[in-house]
């Protein structure tokens, strides 16, 4: 019975792995608000698309059109620096990084490459009160690269980079539902096949 129930808690435990991998980047859930993570701060993230819905998101962008970002800066010491915000387009040439793209240094510092694929840019500047807020009108569906920049006044830089999609939320579920489903199946045939090897490796019945 214990490895029967170490086998579920494996499954349970499979199946949570596997949502988690679709976790994005420096993006991430903090008492259930989703954060970006930029050096040692956090800056609160959240994402909607008026034309559609008020409802939040905080990783993929349901649909293309107008998408409005808000990203609020909980620590003091961001609104002294310089924040920068580039989307770029992913053309699938990046590293991969526990199976996300990932810019590497010398990619991040190669400003004209990073002109030519760039979708939106914002210049650095300070943003005294914390609140930090922009819009973008997707034309169409693909897949993106975020990347804020915070510098100091002593020139030392932060990076947070999230991969991203538009537009391609339903191949995405089945992907996650196929994965989740596959490891069901796995955990199941794991039980059922200890179960036939204890009955094979089980004494024989003394007759009565």
């Amino acid at each position: 019975m214990t490895i029967v129930r170490g086998l579920a808690a494996w499954l349970l435990a499979t199946v949570l792995l596997t949502s988690a991998a679709y976790a994005h980047g420096g993006v991430g859930m903090v008492d259930n608000r989703c954060v970006l993570r930029i050096g040692p701060d956090l800056m609160f993230f959240t994402g909607y698309q008026p034309q559609y819905s008020r409802e939040e998101f905080c990783d993929d962008v349901p649909n293309v059109g107008q998408t409005v970002v808000a990203l609020d800066m909980q620590e003091t010491e961001l609104r002294d620096m310089l924040t920068e915000i580039r989307l770029i387009k992913d053309d699938g040439s990046h590293t991969q990084l526990n199976g996300l793209p990932v810019l590497t240094d010398a990619e991040l510092a190669n400003k004209p490459a990073l002109d030519a694929v760039s979708i939106a840019y914002f210049p650095p500047k300070k943003y005294p009160t914390g609140t930090l807020t922009f819009e973008h009108t997707f034309t169409e569906p693909g897949k993106f690269i975020g990347i804020v920049t915070v510098e100091n006044e002593h020139g030392q830089k932060f990076v947070s980079q999230f991969p991203f999609s538009v537009g391609q939320q339903a191949s995405k579920g089945l992907v996650l539902y196929g994965l989740m489903l596959a490891a069901m199946i796995g955990g199941v045939y794991a039980i059922w096949n200890f179960g036939l090897k204890q009955k094979k490796t089980a004494p024989p019945k003394s007759p009565a």
